[in-house]
């Protein structure tokens, strides 16, 4: 209770500013962040060496700080969007690759298991899809505070997104996917329960539970991130549709097509890595044997 007063008096607050204000406002916390969160700024340093280790330190630093600014900017966007209507969303929202999306959905008529990340603002992909009616259900991991999180999920499902629970019912997912409706994962965060495949190019724990969904309802999948701008608009790009591609055991199936979907969020990165949230620690779960690689002293420079 004691932290869910003051967040939502300052969510509140930042509802009602004007949207370019928000998004400045945004900006300035993200730079801060940088120097005032040293655990974050050492996460994702350490991060970037991992995934750039040809790029200097300062091209590492400045893609950490940019990084730290997208990511305030889309908990800030996601706030001011409470009180924003829905033509007011889309106005800043552009699409590219719809039509691939929309073929599949008609084609197979088995739903899609949408693959996304933490790129961009991942919240705007969800608002796209709900106001366009396709029904869109989003598998996400409650907050820790039960009234925030009934809260935050209000804004989520008063434009028609549905939230499954990551530890709720699989009856959920199947009876959204035979509706023919989209069922989102964001698949870039370290994942215990997961299999280890390479993530630029170090073996890193990954969800396999949209695999493992496709291979069981025959779903096509759907690779899709946000693009932001500087001021506050979006493209969503559907990169790719995927298709379970099957092997000769269901392991060597569920590795393989978990490895291609990794692979292709990898490339997204890549191309795109100031949007991508490197202050999580991605690859702070190791494979039996292999040392720490978010050790105490580490030197990310």
């Amino acid at each position: 209770m004691l932290e869910y007063i003051p967040l939502r008096i300052l969510m509140e607050i930042i509802s009602l500013l004007p949207y370019i204000i928000v998004v400045l406002f945004a900006k300035l916390i993200g730079a801060l962040m940088y120097y005032l969160v040293p655990s974050a700024r050492k996460v994702a340093l350490i991060n970037l060496k991992q995934a750039f280790p040809e790029k200097t330190y300062r091209e590492r630093k400045r893609i950490a700080k940019r990084s730290m600014k997208s990511m305030i900017i889309t908990f800030a966007e996601f706030i001011k969007s409470s009180r924003m209507s829905d033509s007011q969303i889309l106005k800043r929202i552009k699409i590219e690759g719809l039509e691939s999306f929309d073929n599949a959905l008609e084609e197979k008529h088995k739903g899609m298991i949408a693959i996304t990340g933490h790129i961009g603002n991942w919240e705007y992909v969800a608002f796209y899809f709900a106001i366009h009616k396709y029904n869109p259900k989003v598998i996400f991991r409650p907050l820790d505070n039960p009234k925030l999180d009934k809260y935050v999920r209000s804004w989520r499902e008063k434009r028609g997104t549905e939230c499954i629970s990551r530890w709720g019912d699989l009856r959920d997912i199947f009876k959204a996917l035979y509706e023919n409706s989209p069922v989102a994962f964001l698949c870039d965060q370290n994942y215990l329960d997961g299999i280890f495949v390479d993530f630029f190019g170090y073996p890193c724990a990954t969800a396999v539970g949209p695999i493992a969904v496709a291979m069981k309802t025959k779903s096509p999948i759907a690779i899709l991130y946000d693009l932001p701008d500087r001021y506050g608009h979006h493209k969503i790009i559907v990169s790719e549709i995927m298709y379970i591609e099957e092997k000769e055991t269901k392991e060597e199936t569920l590795y393989y097509n978990t490895q291609k979907y990794t692979k292709k969020l990898e490339e997204i990165i890549r191309k795109h890595p100031e949007n991508w949230l490197w202050v999580h620690p991605r690859w702070n779960t190791r494979p039996k044997g292999e040392p720490e690689i978010f050790y105490k002293h580490n030197n990310y420079k």
